[in-house]
């Protein structure tokens, strides 16, 4: 694998955190336990609700930019996801002495391969709240918005011994740029070939001894201004790709970018149209949700959130409707 690779700089950031979710910090759950954390130099909140602990599944959810973890609790309100379905939830915290936006540096080596920087302090925090409150390791899903969904191609791949399935919204694919301004142009016009970065992301994995299917569900607004909605295409093909190879070391298109069902829908305020690639055993691998009309914001977030749309469909549970029963490495 190419690991020359993201040396987007901070502008990027910036213009990624222009636009990505706001939202006042509010209070924690009604239930359960919900504590602050603390892993090698970064904050993390940690959500367990009443009941869940061993061997219950964990999700983590990356913020974007201008954004705290607190606020990402909010505006997703993914705690009450939780206290439904019976998971516990982390939101690692970034810091401005690291990103003055608050993002998490996706453009940088440094913080996104296996045992560098961001990416190893994400897989840390993870890895710590699995062993604190005997959660099953088989069950760790990974899910982000704007910076934090640029993280989770790249945590599938140097991480596919530690997180089974993620969830990418209003993100890009796996290393979707190489300098500033190819990461500026990729916020703008889309990355490299997705089919080549599936493969590189596929190799990534296989060189840490992993090559299972790596389950991912995209969501995606037609109107985003910030980052493009060619991008949510690519990482539905890219993570195709992926999958494809995962599934029996060969490109021979047993899991490709043809969509295997297609359904169009409407939320209460934003039509949507979702597509299904399944692998040869007829399960959803792959899942693209596209909604029309939503630009960079939250599909079916919290009202009153400037970033998010409360009218789309329910991003959150839905994202844990295809986590759910989902295990590393089957």
């Amino acid at each position: 694998m190419n690991f020359d690779r993201r040396t987007l700089m901070k502008s990027v950031g910036s213009a990624v955190g222009a636009a990505t979710v706001l939202g006042g910090v509010g209070t924690a759950a009604a239930s359960g336990s919900y504590t602050n954390e603390y892993y090698s130099g970064f904050d993390y909140w940690k959500y367990v609700p009443d009941g869940v602990g061993a061997g219950d599944p964990l999700v983590v959810m990356l913020h974007g930019c201008s954004q705290t973890a607190d606020q990402f609790r909010e505006e997703t309100r993914m705690n009450a996801v939780a206290d439904r379905e019976g998971f516990a939830v982390v939101y690692p915290d970034q810091y401005n002495a690291r990103n003055g936006a608050l993002c998490w540096n996706w453009y940088y080596d440094a913080n996104t391969t296996r045992g560098d920087g961001e990416a190893a302090v994400i897989a840390g925090m993870t890895q710590e709240t699995v062993e604190a409150e005997g959660l099953d390791p088989e069950r760790v899903y990974v899910a982000g918005l704007s910076a934090g969904a640029a993280m989770v191609p790249n945590l599938l791949a140097e991480y596919a011994d530690v997180f089974a399935a993620g969830g990418i919204h209003s993100g890009l694919e796996y290393d979707a740029a190489e300098t500033s301004y190819g990461g500026t142009t990729a916020m703008s016009y889309g990355g490299p070939d997705p089919k080549r970065q599936g493969t590189q992301a596929y190799e990534a994995m296989e060189s840490y001894g992993i090559t299972s299917e790596i389950p991912t569900i995209v969501f995606h607004g037609t109107d985003d201004g910030t980052v493009a909605p060619v991008n949510g295409h690519q990482a539905a093909e890219q993570a195709t790709q992926t999958n494809d190879l995962a599934a029996d070391d060969a490109d021979d298109g047993g899991i490709d970018y043809d969509a295997d069902a297609v359904r169009d829908g409407t939320a209460d305020a934003y039509s949507y149209t979702a597509y299904e690639y399944h692998d040869a055993s007829g399960d959803s691998v792959v899942e693209k949700w596209m909604v029309d009309g939503m630009g960079h914001a939250w599909s079916g977030g919290a009202s009153g959130g400037e970033y998010t749309a409360p009218g789309g469909p329910d991003a959150s549970q839905l994202m844990w409707n295809f986590f759910e029963g989902r295990t590393r490495g089957e």
